[in-house]
């Protein structure tokens, strides 16, 4: 029966130019992955230019000579001014949208039902809503702001097809969601609006809405890309 044989062990030359090797490999890698951050860099930097903002500068990162520690303060610069440049884009997209929504809004108040012209425009409206607004829930919270607008009841179902008197438990039952103690009518009340006399019976307590703000600038970030204060 033969022997196994044993793998020959390797020798410290052979040790030390494997473990070359694997640190060579590595500064390749962090090499290539500075530069990918640095093109990133100047990318964010021309986008924020046209926007009005301004980026802060990384060519302080030449003084650190250890060219791991370099790597990773760029990293996390270019990744947390990425992380609020995203934050920045998302809020102008929101306000845009209430914007637009506020506008259409002041629109609908202004409107005059007994003008066929203007009769017209409020049903087209309301059809482009209840082809494009899908969900319980917000169909209701559109209802109610429409109805504090226009100061009479809207006639938008809380599903597609169905009835105006529909209530919410009811509407939810037949699309197969289950009604829960937040779609309380309290949670989805809009100032201004009445209630609807299909909901159900409201519970105690209203419910309240709480908004937190954020910042468009960039000066929450310290010398070394890290969050102030958070």
């Amino acid at each position: 029966m033969p022997t196994a044989t044993r793998s020959k062990e390797r020798t410290p030359q052979q040790k030390q130019r494997r473990k070359d090797l694997w640190a060579s490999r590595e500064e390749v890698r962090r090499t290539t992955a500075e530069l990918k951050f640095r093109a990133r860099y100047e990318e964010l930097k021309a986008e924020m230019a046209r926007h009005g903002q301004i980026i802060g500068p990384i060519n302080d990162l030449d003084a650190y000579e250890d060219p791991v520690r370099r790597f990773e303060v760029l990293k996390a610069r270019v990744q947390r001014w990425e992380a609020l440049w995203d934050i920045t884009l998302r809020k102008k997209e929101t306000r845009g949208k209430i914007i637009i929504g506020g506008a259409l809004l002041a629109e609908i108040a202004d409107l005059d039902t007994s003008n066929p012209d203007d009769a017209a425009l409020l049903a087209r409206f309301i059809d482009l809503l209840d082809r494009r607004v899908l969900r319980v829930r917000d169909r209701l919270v559109i209802r109610q702001l429409l109805d504090a607008a226009s100061k009479t009841s809207t006639p938008l179902p809380l599903r597609s097809g169905g009835p105006l008197d529909e209530d919410m438990k009811t509407a939810l039952k037949v699309i197969g969601e289950s009604f829960s103690a937040f779609d309380n009518p309290a949670f989805f009340r809009v100032p201004g609006a009445e209630s609807d006399p299909g909901d159900p019976a409201s519970l105690e307590g209203e419910g309240e809405a709480f908004a937190g703000g954020e910042t468009d600038d960039f000066d929450d970030i310290d010398e070394d890309g890290e969050a102030r204060g958070l």
